[in-house]
Parts: structure tokens; C-alpha cells; sequence
């Protein structure tokens, strides 16, 4: 049993999707709408779809909160191909818990190329439904990737220990090939060139970190 009034709901609804007022306001709004407000749920399906950007990303993570409603569902879909925040809505898809999001999830991932993180957010919520995900992908040159493998330092590790080429070698003349020549320094001209020198190798409105500047 709720203690909040249908008018009290509507006014925190008005509150959460009014750009004008702080930052703090609406998600304390956003906040109170999360939880035992299924009394306006269609209000708020309403005000959907006159909604863009930031508001609308607040208004569809409410909603994502009151599972069961196929509209809902659709709408968490809708956002997703969007692909303006696909991490974010690969994340409240597999939240929502509707197992047709399973081949929803499946079907986007092989036709959108997600980046590594939205890669992992994407087979994350598909499990979290209960689907097997076996798509796999290359990511070795997303910046992300290579960050959490530290592919990046390896291949900078690589190239402070390689050799010096004959290339690099200033005290040898590059017409002398004499063992004998006294022009050339020894340590210079003995260097092992047979080195190769390379190597293989989500916001949410919860986190209120990610809203600070908007303050």
C-alpha cells in the first residue's frame, strides 16, 4: 500500500521531465517515480514519445522499472536501434526480463557492430534472459579493448626494448661492409637485425556521477 496521491505523482512527473529545473530536483523526481507509480504508467507512455534526448532516456528508464507491459518492452526496443546510448538499453533490456528480448538483443548485435563495451552490455543482458551468446567479434584495435588487456603498454614495452637497426646506426658508413674497417665502431655494427620489432597483441540515471555537469 502506497502513501503517494495521483496528484503528487503527476506533479513529480511534470518535475522529472522539466529541463529548466535543477538537476538534483528531477532526480530526486526520478527517483519517486521509480517505485509504486504504476497508477500513471500510461501518462508517462503518453509523454513519451513527445520527449527526445535526455528527458526521454529519464522517462523510458522509469518506465523500464514496471515490467510485465508489452508497451514498455517495445519501448526499450525502440531506444535500443536508436543506438544513441545502446549499452544503456541493452542493460534495461535484459533488466526487463521479457524473453523475447533474447533474439531482439541477438538480432542487433550482428547487425549494428557494437564497440567492445556495448558488446559486452549486449551479451550480458542476453544471458541475464537466459540466451547463449556465441557471436564472437575482433576488437583489437578498440581503444577500450586494449586499455583492459594493457595491449597498449605491451606494444609500448615492445617498442622501448627493440634493437637499433643499421638504419639508425650513425657511426657506421653505410658503404662499409669491411669486418676489418676501423672506421666503424664494433658494438655499432654487430647488432642482431634479425628482431622483429612488432608484437601482436553505460549511463545510467542511477549513477548520478555521469549527471553531475548538468547542473
Amino acid at each position: 500500500m502506497t502513501d503517494k496521491t495521483r496528484s503528487e505523482m503527476l506533479q513529480m512527473l511534470d518535475l522529472m521531465l522539466d529541463e529548466s529545473k535543477p538537476y538534483p530536483k528531477r532526480l530526486e523526481a526520478y527517483e519517486y517515480l521509480s517505485e509504486d507509480c504504476e497508477e500513471i504508467v500510461d501518462v508517462m507512455l503518453s509523454k513519451l514519445y513527445t520527449l527526445e534526448g535526455d528527458s526521454a532516456k529519464m522517462l523510458m528508464e522509469v518506465l523500464s522499472e514496471y515490467k510485465g507491459n508489452k508497451a514498455i518492452f517495445m519501448g526499450l526496443v525502440g531506444f535500443l536501434y536508436r543506438g544513441e546510448d545502446v549499452a544503456l538499453f541493452a542493460r534495461l533490456i535484459g533488466r526487463y526480463g521479457d524473453e523475447q528480448g533474447i533474439e531482439v538483443l541477438k538480432t542487433f548485435c550482428e547487425e549494428y557492430e557494437p564497440n567492445y563495451n556495448e558488446f559486452m552490455e549486449l551479451r550480458n543482458a542476453i544471458e541475464e534472459l537466459g540466451g547463449d551468446f556465441t557471436l564472437k567479434q575482433d576488437f583489437s584495435d578498440d581503444p577500450l579493448y586494449r586499455y583492459l588487456k594493457g595491449l597498449d603498454d605491451a606494444d609500448e614495452q615492445v617498442r622501448a626494448t627493440a634493437p637499433e637497426t643499421d638504419e639508425e646506426c650513425d657511426d657506421c658508413d653505410d658503404d662499409c661492409h669491411d669486418d676489418d674497417c676501423d672506421d666503424c665502431n664494433d658494438d655499432c655494427c654487430h647488432h642482431d637485425h634479425t628482431h622483429d620489432s612488432h608484437c601482436d597483441h553505460t549511463h545510467d540515471h542511477r549513477d548520478h556521477d555521469h549527471h553531475c555537469d548538468e547542473n
